[in-house]
């Protein structure tokens, strides 16, 4: 009894890790659909893109380990904000992150949340900055892009690796205007 025990508390623990690197809301709908379930459909959501201005010329002039620790620094305070929106944080691509509201769960005011989400995510970076700033370090323009409408969602890739995300014009769209 032990023994079995210590193996659900080992695979609860890996869970938890598990939910580190995807939507606490997509683990827990896999889990519920279960293994070898297709997720995949048209959906009405709203995209954001973030992007820091003039990044490559700071993260050349610096160590790698500093160029994380400021995205990290930053990110600790822009994903808390995504996610109390119930967004989901697609991804990080270098200095820019991907995030949607209305999938993997339906959220019929998706628009309206990622635009407040923006709104305090702007209000965030500059006070993020003025921080810096304070301590004598560099700050960043983060620019960013919101765009609503019908993506294909769901598993992208094949049956080895594969990625819950969104791919779509409106996904472009949101990038472009970023």
């Amino acid at each position: 009894i032990n023994q079995a025990a210590a193996a659900i508390e080992r695979m609860a623990a890996g869970l938890r890790w598990f939910e580190t690197y995807l939507p606490k809301t997509l683990v827990r709908r896999l889990m519920a659909a279960g293994p070898g379930s297709q997720i995949s459909e048209s959906r009405d959501v709203t995209v954001m893109f973030t992007d820091l201005e003039n990044y490559t010329d700071y993260s050349l002039a610096r160590p790698a380990v500093e160029v994380v620790s400021y995205l990290n620094d930053l990110l600790a305070r822009v994903g808390p904000i995504i996610e109390a929106s119930d967004g989901t944080i697609d991804k990080y691509i270098g200095d820019s992150l991907m995030a949607y509201w209305g999938a993997p769960e339906e959220q019929p005011d998706h628009a309206s949340a990622a635009c407040h989400a923006a709104v305090r995510i702007a209000r965030e970076v500059e006070a993020f900055n003025a921080e810096r700033r304070g301590e004598g370090l560099h700050a960043c323009r983060m620019r960013i892009g919101l765009h609503t409408g019908q993506v294909a969602v769901g598993n992208i890739g094949f049956a080895g690796r594969i990625d819950y995300t969104i791919i779509g014009r409106t996904v472009n769209v949101a990038h472009s205007l970023e």
